[in-house]
């Protein structure tokens, strides 16, 4: 019994282990089960757990466990715990010969490697054995290896697995070969990666995308006809990728063999809508290609699009630009663009090529100072150019024809060997030099240069315009004889025949003679002159008038009547002086009634004429001759009370004395003698009086009064003046001697020892003078007021102007007005009103009363004929009134009409102001031939020419035209006035700020693609 309860126990212990064992084994087959099931699903965190209690649970000896341990790990990699990879490595460990130990570091690959942690991917899959793989996991394995280094750039690497993976075939065969290809392509290995680009193209997935590496490597391997071909063979496929950039390629092909025509069709089809971001060196061969073609207009635009910076592109740009702009007769862009392009310097040819048509487009612009300095360059540094026979007879034209000729005189004058040529550029440049210094009135330079350029009398048109602008100079300074001398070698010149300029030295000719008194040649001349003037010859009129005064000089009263007469009826700004001198001669014939008709005309029609009082003076003379005394007196009294400041009133009265003593009203007349004493006693006038005087005083009872009056004439004309006259003449010399500190002090201590000296005043202006010359402006005005005070002073006119120009120079042109005004009105000579016209107009422009501006202006036109400068001068400020009021129509006409006749800086101002009215007005391209004629017309006034050039860039940039405006700015690095190259700066320095603000980011420097 006992050993059956043993038996027993036993037997049912047994069982009940079993079915333990049993019960465990299903729960660990469940959480296996269950565990392999959350791991498909990726619910890693839930396997992970299934699978830690799974091991508690399994039996030691189960063969799972592995398993179990493995999937545990690979939860942990899935749930980026940080010791996953080390139970991994602890899996391998303990079980070596498992399966899954095979496949561990597979899997840990292809997780990184899905993760796109190719660096940590490329180390596990270096720990895979690939042999104990299956087929299928090599060639993933192997391509994902070989991806895996190419996305670190380990290329030789990624090759490697890519060329592995090839041979496997499957469907990572063509990716391989694909991604074989483009290492193989960036590494140079151009055979090889056709083979494998071309292998990959046979797969629809790639076969969009490979054409333009295939394309990428014939160009390489500069297979440029396969290229071609093929470029058109995929050229129908849809969606293919970078099809523009395969026609790119397409046209560098041709580019290359130089079939240009169809190498364009490529580039537009490229080109089109992103010109502005395209590689520059494409558009440069766009714009070459179309260059060679004679296709200008594309190949300007894609040459101006390709110049960016001061590159090898910009430079090859530049030129070939300025080739283009030449073709089109554009020359200053074409300057522009060869000034660029002379500044590479690593390469000389393009260096020499661009500065020879830099210079030729320079002399060829009136250019000639750029001209010639580029010229001399190039025969210093290339004298074996082929340029240099071209060069030397250029730069001889450049001389014959040049507007700036100090360059060329010093040039010609330097040589020891001169050809005729050369001498004949001489005689052109220094006659042309000389009219230069004749019209900014430096007169003793001007007579100089002309005679260097009448030392070689080659040309007889040089010859005669040499002469007759010496002789216009000689004239001016009051040199007469040598002015006859210069005008006649003229009439002396052999087979010379230019009428206008013949015309012109008998009038000049005429005047030289007038003023040495010797009127009988003087009359001649003018006759010669009046008889072959066209009739609107603008010096017609003032010839006619100095042929009567001939007449009337030489006692030829009839003819000089007809001829003032005549001029009269041209009726010219000097209508007033031919009424005037008319009736001069009728009362020296004795036809008194003619006579004063004529004077009646003047005071009648011209109540502002400088003849008013003359023409009042004389009229009481004719009514005095006739014995009509009281008609006499009324007329000199006349005189008196209009103008009182005139040089007629001592003479009117002591003719008025004359007059009231032969009407027996003696009491006027002593009063009249005594004012002469009183107000003139410095005046020729106070001369005569003393014993008329005595006898009407004597006569009105009055005798006793003459002792004061002898006695105030006496102080005024004393006895000892010997030594008074001979310190005044010493002082007065200082000044004419141009000692003026001296003078000052020399006229201040003469003005102290004689302070009532008749010549106390001139002394005074002397002084004031003298500060004017040192430019002590404030001192000069102290005096010139004084002198203002004084009555009938012999320089009235001169004072007064001096006191407009001395406020208008401090600015106070208020004041200056109304000094001018007062000028008007004391003016002695046709200089002087002129110069108080001239500076009522610009004093008026700068008070903005434009409207007084254009009314001396025209004043000027009509009346002011002193000279061409004064004609243009007042021109000029009717267009600049005009544009200031913002008419610039108006403006515009009138500055055409300057420009008719002004080629002085009058002229250049005048087209200067034209262009800024017509870039303020959008005319672009009207602006731009305006200016470059100014810089070809006016180039001798360099201020005008700069500020040209400034507008110049402003008109270029206001078209779009960057290009143009940096180059234009750029030539102005060397120009002589530091204001203009300081604008210019600044522009620049704008533009490019511009530039960079927009500028996307930079291609490469390159010439190849």
């Amino acid at each position: 019994m006992k050993n059956f309860l043993v038996l027993f126990a036993a037997c049912f212990s047994f069982y009940t282990a079993s079915a333990q064992n049993l019960l465990s084994q299903q729960q660990a087959e469940r959480l296996f089960s269950s565990g392999v099931d959350l791991v498909n699903h990726k619910q890693y965190g839930a396997a992970r757990e299934v699978f830690a209690e799974y091991l508690v649970s399994a039996s030691p000896t189960d063969t799972r466990r592995a398993d179990a341990d493995y999937y545990k790990a690979f939860c942990a990699v899935n749930l980026y715990h940080a010791d996953a990879e080390k139970q991994i490595a602890e899996f391998v460990a303990a079980y070596p010969t498992h399966p899954r130990a095979a496949t561990a570091n597979f899997d840990l690959a292809n997780f990184y490697y899905a993760e796109k942690n190719y660096k940590k991917a490329s180390v596990y899959y270096g720990k895979v054995e690939f042999g104990s793989l299956s087929q299928e996991q090599q060639r993933v394995g192997r391509f994902r290896w070989g991806y895996s280094h190419f996305n670190q750039r380990s290329l030789k690497e990624a090759l490697d697995q890519f060329n592995y993976n090839k041979a496997l075939g499957g469907e990572y065969g063509p990716a391989s070969s694909y991604y074989a290809g483009f290492i193989e392509y960036s590494q140079g290995d151009y055979s090889n990666a056709l083979i494998d680009l071309r292998r990959a193209a046979q797969n629809d997935a790639y076969s969009k995308v490979v054409p333009y590496l295939i394309a990428n490597v014939l160009y390489r391997q500069k297979n440029y006809d396969e290229l071609i071909t093929y470029a058109k063979e995929v050229a129908a496929r849809e969606g293919l990728t970078n099809p523009e950039e395969i026609a790119l390629l397409s046209a560098e092909a041709y580019y290359k063999k130089l079939d240009y025509k169809n190498a364009l069709a490529g580039y537009k089809q490229y080109l089109e809508g992103r010109e502005a971001k395209a590689d520059k060196g494409v558009l440069l061969r766009a714009g070459y290609a179309a260059y060679v073609l004679n296709d200008n207009e594309p190949a300007i635009k894609y040459l101006k699009l390709s110049f960016a910076d001061a590159d090898s592109i910009g430079f090859y740009s530049a030129y070939y630009l300025g080739s283009l702009y030449l073709k089109q007769n554009q020359k200053p862009m074409a300057q522009t663009a060869f000034d660029i392009a002379r500044k590479y310097k690593p390469n000389p040819r393009l260096v020499e090529e661009s500065t020879y048509q830099y210079a030729k487009v320079s002399y060829d612009m009136g250019q000639p100072d750029k001209a010639i300095a580029e010229f001399e360059k190039l025969l210093v540094t290339n004298p074996t150019s082929t340029h240099a026979d071209e060069i030397k007879e250029l730069l001889s034209q450049a001389y014959v024809n040049a507007s700036n000729f100090n360059k060329a005189i010093e040039y010609i004058e330097a040589m020891k060997v001169r050809s005729p040529a050369v001498d004949r550029a001489f005689q052109k440049a220094t006659l042309l030099k000389g009219i230069e210094f004749f019209n900014k009135e430096d007169y003793a330079s001007a007579v100089q240069t002309f005679e260097k350029s009448l030392r070689y009398p080659i040309e007889k048109e040089y010859v005669a315009e040499a002469s007759f602008w010496s002789g216009e100079a000689y004239s001016i300074g009051n040199k007469y004889e040598q002015a006859a001398e210069h005008y006649l070698r003229i009439v002396g010149l052999s087979g010379y025949s230019n009428p206008e300029l013949l015309t012109k030295t008998r009038y000049g000719l005429g005047y030289a003679y007038f003023n040495l008194k010797q009127y009988d040649r003087a009359l001649f001349n003018f006759k010669e002159f009046v008889n072959k003037a066209a009739r609107n010859q603008p010096n017609l009129a003032d010839g006619t008038l100095r042929l009567a005064d001939c007449y009337y000089v030489t006692k030829a009263y009839s003819d000089a009547l007809v001829t003032y007469r005549k001029a009269a009826q041209l009726r010219t700004a000097d209508e007033d002086y031919a009424h005037l001198q008319a009736g001069v001669v009728l009362a020296v014939l004795s036809k008194y009634e003619e006579a004063s008709a004529e004077y009646e005309a003047v005071i009648r029609n011209f109540p502002q004429s400088s003849y008013l009082d003359q023409a009042l003076f004389e009229r009481a003379q004719v009514e005095f001759e006739q014995g009509h005394y009281a008609n006499a007196v009324a007329g000199y009294t006349a005189l008196l009370q209009t103008k009182p400041t005139s040089q007629f009133v001592p003479y009117a009265y002591t003719r008025r004395a004359a007059a009231n003593f032969n009407l027996k009203e003696y009491s006027k007349t002593a009063n009249d003698y005594i004012a002469v004493i009183d107000n003139f006693p410095g005046h020729p006038a106070s001369s005569d009086v003393l014993i008329p005087l005595q006898e009407a005083l004597n006569l009105s009872g009055r005798g006793t009064e003459f002792d004061k009056y002898l006695a105030s004439y006496k102080n005024a004309h004393p006895d000892a003046k010997g030594v008074e006259s001979v310190e005044y003449e010493a002082a007065k010399n200082l000044y004419f001697s141009q000692n003026y500190q001296r003078a000052i002090t020399s006229l201040g201590n003469y003005l102290i020892s004689y302070p009532q000296s008749v010549n106390a005043p001139e002394a005074k202006y002397y002084q004031a003078e003298s500060y004017y010359r040192l430019k002590e402006w404030s001192k000069a005005l102290a005096l010139y007021k004084d002198l203002l005070q004084v009555k009938s002073f012999l320089f009235a006119g001169k004072v007064v102007g001096r006191l407009a120009e001395l406020e208008f120079k401090q600015a106070n042109y208020a004041n200056a007005v109304t000094y001018y005004q007062q000028l008007v009105k004391v003016a002695a000579n046709k200089k002087e009103q002129y110069g108080a016209w001239s500076g009522l107009m610009e004093s008026y422009y700068l008070l903005a009363q434009y409207d007084s501006v254009s009314l001396y202006a025209r004043v000027i036109l009509e009346k002011g004929n002193i000279n061409a400068g004064a004609q243009n001068k007042a021109s000029l400020y009717l267009g600049k009134a005009a544009m200031a009021k913002g008419d610039y129509e108006l403006a515009q006409d009138e500055f055409l009409n300057t420009l008719n006749s002004a080629r002085d800086e009058y002229g250049a101002e005048a087209k200067y102001l034209l262009g800024e009215i017509q870039y303020l007005n959008k005319q672009h391209k009207q602006c731009y031939e305006t200016l470059i004629g100014l810089n070809a017309d006016f180039a001798a006034y360099p201020e005008w020419v700069g500020k040209s050039f400034l507008l110049l860039a402003d008109n270029y940039l206001a078209q779009g035209d960057v290009f143009q405006a940096k180059g234009t700015l750029r030539s102005l690095d060397t120009f002589p006035l530091e204001n203009i190259k300081g604008l210019a700066k600044e522009k620049l320095k704008k533009i490019e700020q511009s530039e960079l603000r927009q500028k996307t980011q930079a291609k490469p420097d390159s010439l190849d693609n």
